[in-house]
């Protein structure tokens, strides 16, 4: 029986832990103590590079499925 989480899950999880080091460590002199939200940017980098090492390329959605992602109200 195996217990923890797949090597998927922790490289891109240590990806995005490095990400916020990195950032940290340009930015972090300008902060005040507080607690921060990880740039989207960023966490959006971090996600297409571990889909690329995946071989797996994303599209740009149409304008109906932008849409649709953001009406709550549809398929309820």
């Amino acid at each position: 029986m195996l217990i923890g989480h797949p090597s998927e899950v922790m490289d891109l999880s240590f990806a995005s832990q490095l990400n916020a080091m990195i950032w940290m460590t340009k930015n972090g002199k300008d902060l005040k103590p507080a607690v921060y939200e990880f740039p989207k940017e960023l966490d959006n980098e971090t996600a297409l590079a571990k889909l690329e090492t995946m071989g797996i390329n994303i599209d740009q959605w149409t304008e109906e499925q932008e849409r649709y992602a953001r009406a709550y109200a549809e398929g309820t």
